[in-house]
């Protein structure tokens, strides 16, 4: 008996159309449609094959889908699975902007920031160091100067003093001034630095004056200055009157 032989469809040399991957479904929002034209150009992105924009609801990136009625994919309002739907999912787009045009604004903007410079950044003055905690409460330690004047207040109002003889009193403050000079005296000569220290306070403060004075002459010299100049010298201003202050305190 022959063998019968078995009956094979032919294959199909036809190439599968390629359908495009997009979201598919009918429901279309009631909302107003969004126009491109309206939105701002870092909130759109048109690369052909890869359309989407910033949802105005959610503020998050949604794809456009759609062949014929351009719409935004349904979405949630975060990435929860139990997550509620978005009130801008399915809503229609108005393609009123081409490619090559919002290609054009894109670069600008490109161009925009790659000019910008970051802002200018002003370091405010170092603060004074604190006192230890060992000299907060510590009392105030009277000097040759203040004995002088203590003496020169006292001769004023004391009439005994005025003349060739004095009282107990002011013999007392004379003879506390007398010390205290001896003892400031002999303090520097062990000190050789503290010879000179008066002299270098002195010259400290009259240098932070002049600087002070030449910022000053500078801004009402009438010159133009725009603003980050203009708050340079007010930061440097604040600067010396500070440093001038804190160098009269420790004369």
């Amino acid at each position: 008996m022959p063998a019968t032989a078995t009956r094979q469809s032919p294959t199909s040399t036809r190439d599968k159309r390629k359908r495009p991957q997009r979201t598919r479904t009918k429901n279309v929002s009631h909302r107003p449609a969004l126009e491109l034209s309206t939105l701002p150009v870092r909130e759109v992105a048109l690369e052909p094959g890869q359309e989407r924009l910033i949802c105005p609801d959610c503020r998050t990136w949604c794809p456009i889908t759609g062949l014929r009625t351009l719409k935004l994919v349904p979405h949630s309002r975060s990435a929860e699975p139990k997550a509620p739907r978005c009130g801008g999912s399915n809503r229609r787009v108005v393609r009123d902007v081409t490619v090559e045009d919002w290609r054009l604004e894109t670069d600008g903007l490109v161009r925009d920031a790659g000019t910008r410079r970051s802002a200018r950044q002003f370091h405010k003055p170092m603060p004074a160091p604190a006192t230890p905690i060992h000299r907060i409460n510590q009392p105030h330690r009277p000097t040759a100067a203040d004995a002088l004047a203590a003496y020169g207040a006292h001769r004023k109002q004391c009439d005994a003093c005025t003349g060739p003889g004095g009282c107990v009193t002011g013999t007392g403050l004379a003879v506390g001034y007398a010390r205290l000079r001896r003892q400031e005296q002999a303090k520097r000569l062990q000190d050789p630095w503290a010879a000179v220290i008066p002299a270098v306070q002195a010259t400290d403060i009259r240098r932070v004056r002049d600087e002070l004075l030449a910022t000053l002459r500078q801004i009402k010299g009438g010159g133009k200055l725009d603003r980050f100049e203009q708050a340079r010298l007010d930061l440097r201003i604040g600067g010396l009157r500070e440093e001038l202050r804190r160098l009269q305190k420790q004369k």
